[in-house]
């Protein structure tokens, strides 16, 4: 379904007469739209109108059920929403940021402790490196959510997927969020969509905005520092 070589120039992913959903139940009928590359989009629609089932088919964790989804990107993070996460899963922080590492790192880093020292990097970056050794269980909701998005980074992706970042947690959270997105889409060119149920928090940082509904998706650019 990946065929980079059909793919604009400016773009990073780009879909054609696709066909979303699961095999049982299509979700998305006719999608047809463009990412451009080191874009910052914000994914809104209804309840039930195929927006995570939109990030998890970029994202590789559910396939496409028909038409063509082209992509240069190799290498993809993935947030899902904190409370769609077992919280009861027994790693610390550190170690659930070293599950996103280790699809970036070689096995002679492991070793010689690349990995460690990168994974507290960006738990520091999420302000969360001082929880590193607690267990994930034991974290608050924002808690939790700036570890997963650790974990994302920590695997150095040039695509990063979010489902619903600012949802439930905390507004210091929010801001902490809000704020390194920003920074990452400006000084690493990195791309970044982000499923949002209030697109105007994040003005001034997002370029474009896809609307879901009625099984398409409507890419418009961020006008007048507000979603159009």
């Amino acid at each position: 379904m990946n065929a980079p070589s059909t793919l604009s120039a400016d773009n990073i992913l780009e879909f054609q007469q696709a066909r979303l959903g699961y095999p049982q139940r299509a979700i998305l009928e006719r999608v047809d739209f463009s990412i451009p590359r080191s874009s910052f989009t914000v994914l809104s629609g209804e309840n039930g109108s195929g927006k995570t089932t939109l990030l998890k088919t970029i994202g590789g964790l559910l396939p496409l059920l028909a038409g063509t989804m082209a992509s240069k990107s190799t290498r993809r993070g993935y947030v899902p929403q904190f409370d769609n996460m077992d919280a009861s899963f027994p790693v610390t922080a550190m170690e659930m940021v070293g599950m996103g590492a280790a699809a970036a790192f070689p096995w002679w880093r492991t070793i010689f402790g690349g990995r460690r020292q990168t994974c507290r990097e960006y738990l520091r970056q999420c302000q969360a490196d001082r929880f590193a050794g607690q267990m994930f269980s034991q974290l608050s909701g924002g808690q939790r959510q700036r570890v997963l998005l650790a974990r994302a980074l920590a695997a150095q992706p040039d695509f990063l997927l979010l489902d619903e970042p600012t949802a439930g947690v905390d507004l210091e959270t929010q801001k902490i969020l809000i704020r390194l997105l920003g920074h990452l889409r400006r000084d690493s060119g990195m791309t970044v969509i982000a499923i949002v149920h209030h697109p105007e928090i994040f003005e001034g940082i997002a370029t474009h905005h896809a609307r879901v509904a009625d099984g398409a998706v409507c890419m418009e650019p961020w006008q007048n520092g507000r979603a159009s």
